[in-house]
Parts: C-alpha cells; structure tokens; sequence
C-alpha cells in the first residue's frame, strides 16, 4: 500500500483483532490487521496517523547517524551483554573467537572471515542465556513457545510468529541483561496477545514495570548494536 509516497506493508493475522502500526528501525513501516480487515478501513486509519508516521520514521533515520562501523582491527571494541570488549588479533588459538580477560581474542586464521565468526559466537552463546531467561520467566507467564531460534530479523530485535514460534537476532545479545530481558518478555506475551494493545502493554508492565526505560534504551542506542553499517 502506497499513500503519498509512504510505502507500507499490510500483513494481516488470524491472531489478532485490532490494526497495529509498527515502524521498524530502518524507517519502514509495515501493518498489522485481522484476515478480514477492509482495504479501505487500513487506508482511513493510516491516513489519520500519517503525520505521526512520518514524524517517527524522520526520528529513527536520525537515530540512525549514530550507528557505529566496526573495523576489526587491534583495539576495536565489541559489545557483548552491554559490555564493551577490545579485540586482539591473536596466533595459535584453536577457537576462532573467545572472550578472555576482558578482551574479544580473534584468531589470525579467522580474521577473513570475521563477521561470520562473531555472528557465530553471539548465536552459540546468546542460545543458552536465552532459554534460562524464557525458563526464569515460565511462572511469570504461562503460554510458552514452540521454538525458539536466533536469527537475522533485519530490521527487528525480536518476533512472535502465530505458530508460537520465538526469534531473537543475534544483535540483542550486545544489549545490556536487563534490556535482554524486556525483549524475551515482549515476545512471551506476544504468545498470549498479538497485538500491541492496552491489555499486551498491562501484562508487560506487571512483570517489568520499567519497561519504558528499557525500549528508551532500544531507541537511543539500538543502531549502536552492530558489527558494521551493513549488519
């Protein structure tokens, strides 16, 4: 759907009855809305929040500025659980990449592939984090999902799938613990409400009452969450 040069993608669930809009961090838009929902109806509703979208896409393409190319070179620092290591280049190191003393330890042998092999460590180490979170959270809310994976989602931290299937990209795991945490359970209640309705933010808010603070965080230094400008 186009409207006044404002490109939106209209995805539309079973699970959800009211329309949601979401802007995602690179600016693009995308709605929400039950199987049956109307055109015309989408068409009236975006068009009555079109200055508010355009006024929050112009906001997240300036956050954008901000993201950070890491080189990986000497000394370049790396971001894991909201710490920031330094990366040394090392010789005769069986891992290509581990973190020890404070410090990310490359190997020379992997710095060719490097990217990769970072990708790598956030998804290997970021699985069990987060299965002992989603378990920590299991008496909090009941729904539990039906698979959990860490993937690139591109423009989003996380989603909720309507088979009740959980995705988490790789980057939330250079996100501090606690804003890790806001994330798993925005998905989990996702599992109950798919939408981001009053009753989806109460049930977010009964278990993390700050929560506000922690997608503050999201919006001022997600773009810094990255390997380079193209990740």
């Amino acid at each position: 759907m186009n409207i006044n040069g404002l490109e939106i993608e209209i995805k539309r669930s079973n699970r959800t009855k009211t329309l949601s809009i979401n802007i995602e961090r690179d600016g693009s838009v995308n709605v929400i809305v039950p199987i049956d929902f109307e055109e015309s109806k989408i068409l009236e509703i975006v068009k009555l929040k079109e200055y508010e979208i355009h006024k929050q896409i112009t906001y997240k393409r300036e956050l954008n500025k901000e993201s950070i190319n890491r080189k990986f070179l000497p000394g370049q620092s790396f971001l894991y659980l909201g710490k920031s290591y330094n990366l040394q280049i090392v010789e005769n190191q069986q891992e290509p990449l581990k973190l020890s003393n404070d410090k990310f330890l490359l190997s020379s042998k992997s710095l060719d592939k490097a990217e990769d092999v970072f990708i790598k460590f956030y998804k290997v180490n970021g699985k069990p984090i987060l299965e002992n979170r989603i378990n920590y959270y299991k008496d909090f809310i009941k729904e539990k999902p039906n698979e959990i994976k860490i993937v690139d989602l591109k423009t989003r931290w996380a989603s909720c799938t309507p088979l009740g299937n959980l995705n988490f990209h790789w980057k939330c795991f250079m996100a501090p613990p606690a804003v890790l945490d806001y994330l798993i359970v925005h998905e989990l209640i996702h599992l109950k409400h798919l939408n981001h309705s009053r009753a989806f933010w109460d049930d977010v808010s009964i278990i993390i009452p700050d929560y506000k603070t922690h997608e503050d965080w999201l919006r001022k230094n997600g773009v810094k969450l990255t390997l380079n400008d193209n990740l």
